[in-house]
């Protein structure tokens, strides 16, 4: 079988892991499979494993070359490379389908169900091209149950052609943590407006009424949103507990993950909850909200803040914290279930 995966629109980011580790995992377990990976003209955007093809496609210039790309380019690519199926990394590209048999990966809706956080240009934008991409698709790829059940609710007619191909989180096995300086720190997430990060920084400061021996570090955050939450931090006057950490690379994030002694995800929407999956995995305490998709990755086994007021947070990450050797080695064997092997297996079968 010889797939093309189409990742000429995707960035770094939160995709670009997904599609890694799926390629990854997929050349390893159909060691008999064909892949190549198309990229759009910023070049290949994450490593691909020996065997597998990267072709880089380029994109006319002017107004249109962006639709060009993302129709006419990946089709004819696709049908000059023989692909037997065609697999899209994210609903907005492969506008004009393929001749093979073509899925989509689909992460949320949350564009439709938290429309807030969105600008009126990207709801339109999307709702157009993930909408027109859906329809053409033979099979849709749900990244977890949740957004299945969203999917069905919504949008019965695509549900049809979905299925769930949760995530894995087993990548996270490779992370090291850095040697210890002495002082244990909780990570927490700052970027897009989901992450609850203001709630965060409250919560923190409720719980350094009591505990003074811990450090936050809040990363992935823009000069805005560090500027915002420094004042924050500075009127809580827990500037000495609290570290705003910008954007980092790869192996920088992967060594502050894996080095945490708490991971904070009380976020308002997930896709999947990636963070609370490779907690669970390393065997990191972890505090999540009443979300649907982070209890589905967590299985009951991270502790579910009552809700992102102060008072509430600081008690779970209290109850965090008192969680058992014996707790956390039973998270981490339920982690097991979510592989990168088992993504492959369901996006396979479905193409096929």
């Amino acid at each position: 079988m010889h797939v093309v995966v189409d990742a000429v629109v995707v960035r770094t980011g939160s995709v670009t892991i997904v599609l890694e580790h799926l390629v990854r995992a997929w050349s390893e377990t159909f060691p008999e499979d064909s892949i190549s990976v198309l990229f759009g003209p910023e070049g290949q955007t994450f490593p691909l494993p020996e065997g597998a093809h990267a072709e880089v496609l380029s994109q006319p210039a002017g107004p249109l070359g962006g639709l060009w790309l993302r129709s006419v380019a990946v089709r004819r690519a696709a049908h000059r490379l023989g692909a037997d199926a065609v697999l899209a990394g994210v609903p907005a590209s492969g506008l004009l389908g393929s001749k093979a048999p073509r899925g989509v990966i689909l992460y949320d809706l949350r564009f439709e169900l938290r429309p807030e956080q969105f600008s009126r240009k990207t709801r339109i934008a999307r709702r157009l091209s993930w909408g027109w991409s859906m329809r053409l698709a033979e099979g849709i790829f749900t990244i977890s149950d949740r957004t299945l059940d969203d999917l069905a609710e919504h949008h019965p007619r695509l549900a049809r052609r979905a299925v769930a191909a949760p995530l894995g989180s087993d990548h996270a096995l490779a992370w090291h943590a850095p040697q210890s300086d002495g002082t244990p720190y909780a990570i927490a997430f700052g970027h897009y407006g989901n992450k609850n990060a203001d709630a965060v920084i409250d919560g923190w400061a409720a719980f350094c009424a009591t505990r003074t021996d811990w450090q936050l570090r809040l990363v992935g955050m823009g000069k805005a949103d560090r500027d915002a939450a420094a004042e924050q931090v500075r009127r809580l006057g827990i500037e000495d507990h609290v570290e705003l950490m910008p954007w980092l690379d790869d192996d920088a994030f992967q060594t502050c993950f894996a080095g945490a002694g708490l991971v904070l995800f009380p976020s308002d929407f997930e896709g999947f909850g990636l963070p609370a999956a490779e907690a669970l995995r390393l065997g990191i305490p972890a505090v999540i909200s009443p979300d649907p998709a982070l209890a589905e990755v967590t299985g009951g086994h991270a502790v579910t803040a009552r809700s992102t007021t102060a008072a509430d947070l600081a008690d779970a990450i209290r109850a965090a914290l008192d969680l058992t050797p014996r707790q956390l080695a039973a998270g981490q064997a339920f982690a097991e279930t979510f592989s990168w092997r088992r993504t492959a297996e369901v996006i396979r079968a479905g193409l096929r």
